[in-house]
């Protein structure tokens, strides 16, 4: 009787791995990580046109290439 005991405990946790691994587990959203991204010099965000370059008129810094917005983007 133990020994029945034994292997209904031992198939059971073998059957809830197995459902763990097939993707039974978490079902919560996996944000997207970056890792081996190359981050960008502000020169090459300029020349694709992703930023404005100084001088050029800006309403935030999130706008500029130097993240420095006083109307104008701004070098410092």
């Amino acid at each position: 009787m133990q020994k029945l005991t034994i292997l209904l405990l031992v198939a059971a946790v073998l059957m809830s791995t197995q459902a763990l691994i097939k993707g039974g587990g978490e079902k919560r959203p996996k944000e997207k990580i970056k890792f081996l991204s190359k981050r960008r010099t502000n020169a090459e965000r300029w020349w694709e046109g992703d930023c404005t370059g100084w001088l050029d008129g800006c309403t935030s810094p999130a706008e500029c290439c130097t993240a420095v917005c006083d109307a104008t983007c701004k070098l410092w």
